[in-house]
């Protein structure tokens, strides 16, 4: 299954928190309070402040100024460490004055200046401390939670890209030989993207960012709750916590009906995570509870594109929709791709009987080529054809299989059996005596796979093709490089004898004799080598080595 990038939080550096409250009142202020424009109006005129009160406060205005002016001038690495020197001259004031009725704007300034200077783990935790404050509204957990969330999730980015932990991976079904996931607990920064996006999805009403428009949402460093819902659905995927993922796709599909771009991710990995389980009865109710609402979108939405001044998002919108809701009726229906399995199931378990079962695979791969064209844009189809080929062969329908196969690699070069796929097609092309096709994609492998772990084969499958079709310096220099390979000689001295003997034949028949004796000699220095052809082999190439003298 492809997996569609991971969308990263917007994080607008030094965006206000949405529309800010405008006086400072003695009352103990939440995240909506505007920022201070001075330490002096930070500290309440009417509490004497002590001398380290305040210098704590100047010192970090000062470098709030500074990397504004920094900033506007384009030198946006100074600005940065600027940024960096103020948030945490704030935190050392909240440190020291804990009590402070701005201790959350304090905290929220800090974290902003934290993410612009891309310091993610104390953007992080200066806001993970507005939301754990005694006081804390569900306003400022809900704008502490979205600055955590993005903090987090920029951390995870960078940690995957250091490899301090691993890459997150969405195994779907197909892709798992049918073991039972292995459920665990995300990474801290994942982990704590998870917890800090539930808790913003839980108080995102209180967010006056979330009341604006999605351009002023933006604009005010506001988050889409559908797109962190959305993500942490895809980390628990990740993590092979597929119940929980389940839920949360689940509750997507029924929270944002109307959003392609939520649907075209949470659709296919709640369906698969029903595949992942094994639970054919939930599967089946998923897609019955599911299709309608999805169709009826769909229709909305095809209507929205066809008015005349429909704009190329709704037009998108529209296609997206239209192409999940045939995916689900076609699922509704049962589809070709279950069928194919089975078929496939019914004709291996005839087979293992004795029983004929070439109509069952035929029919098999049939099915599974139909769903591959039905399909294409489907992360399945590539497997659909791959299973399609093997189908074939066992139906003893060659030409059927390498269509498929050519098909494949047409279409999918990049998929993970493109490899394997390469392989059986050079393999099955010379099983038709089609030997120069058998040529291309043996070579072809070699050229896109040089240390894949069928390369030993596919020498010797590229060396015969090419000496059948009358290139015998090419086929030679096929069967050396098996030859030189440590790992293809050292599998079977006896294969490597034979496969010595035949390119020194070669280099002979071409008149190369210099090649020819080095082949030779390469033969009769062989290790370890048994059979009795490749010792008369290795005998008769003395012997010529003689006459060579």
């Amino acid at each position: 299954m492809n997996v569609r990038a991971l969308a990263l939080a917007a994080i607008t550096a030094l965006a206000p928190a949405a529309t800010l409250a405008q006086d400072l009142s003695l009352t103990f202020a939440q995240a909506d309070y505007r920022e201070p424009g001075t330490p002096e109006e930070a500290l309440d005129s009417r509490i004497r402040a002590d001398a380290t009160e305040l210098a704590l406060l100047k010192d970090a205005f000062v470098h709030i100024d500074r990397a504004g002016r920094d900033r506007q001038s384009g030198n946006d690495a100074a600005a940065a460490a600027e940024d960096k020197i103020a948030a945490d001259n704030l935190v050392s004031f909240v440190n020291r004055y804990s009590n402070h009725r701005l201790r959350i704007v304090f905290l929220r300034m800090a974290a902003i200046r934290y993410l612009n200077a891309k310091e993610w783990q104390l953007a992080a935790e200066a806001a993970q401390r507005m939301i754990a404050d005694p006081k804390a509204t569900p306003l400022t957990k809900a704008v502490g939670a979205r600055l955590a969330s993005g903090a987090w999730q920029m951390l995870a980015v960078q940690e995957m890209r250091a490899g301090k932990i691993p890459q997150l991976k969405l195994q779907p079904s197909t892709a798992r030989g049918g073991v039972a996931p292995t459920p665990r607990v995300p990474d801290l920064p994942w982990k704590m993207f998870v917890e800090n996006a539930d808790v913003y999805v839980e108080n995102v009403a209180a967010d006056p960012a979330s009341q604006l428009s999605a351009e002023g949402r933006k604009a005010a460093g506001g988050a889409d709750a559908g797109m962190l819902e959305l993500i942490a659905a895809q980390v628990e995927f990740g993590y092979d916590n597929i119940e929980d993922a389940q839920r949360r796709f689940g509750k997507l599909i029924g929270k944002y009906p109307s959003r392609p771009d939520i649907l075209e991710t949470s659709v296919p990995y709640y369906l698969d995570s029903f595949k992942i389980l094994k639970n054919t009865e939930g599967l089946e109710a998923a897609i019955a509870r599911i299709e309608p609402a999805v169709s009826a979108e769909a229709k909305k939405a095809a209507a929205a594109a066809a008015a005349p001044d429909a704009s190329e998002e709704a037009k998108r919108s529209s296609a997206t929709l239209t192409r999940l809701a045939a995916e689900l009726r076609e699922a509704a229906r049962g589809s070709d791709y279950s069928n194919a399995a089975a078929l496939m199931a019914k004709a291996e378990g005839l087979a293992k009987e004795g029983k004929p079962a070439a109509a069952e695979y035929k029919q098999a791969g049939a099915l599974f080529e139909k769903y591959a064209t039905d399909n294409k844009a489907s992360p399945d189809a590539p497997n659909a054809l791959f299973n399609a080929g093997l189908a074939f062969d066992r139906a003893k329908e060659p030409k059927k299989a390498i269509e498929v196969r050519e098909a494949l690699l047409a279409g999918y070069p990049d998929a993970k059996v493109a490899q394997q796929t390469t392989v059986i097609l050079g393999g099955t092309l010379a099983a038709s005596r089609e030997y120069a096709a058998s040529a291309k994609y043996n070579q072809q492998y070699l050229t896109r796979w040089p240390d894949g772990q069928h390369r030993c084969a596919v020498l010797q499958n590229l060396g015969v093709a090419l000496q059948e079709t009358k290139r015998p310096l090419e086929a030679a220099d096929a069967y050396l490089r098996f030859a030189n390979d440590p790992t293809c000689a050292g599998e079977d001295p006896n294969a490597t004898a034979r496969i010595l003997y035949s390119a020194a034949k070669l280099q002979a028949d071409a008149k190369k004799p210099a090649e020819a004796k080095k082949t030779l000699q390469a033969l009769v220095g062989l290790k370890g080598v048994t059979d009795v052809v490749a010792k008369s082999y290795q005998a008769d190439a003395k012997e010529r080595l003689a006459k060579m003298k």
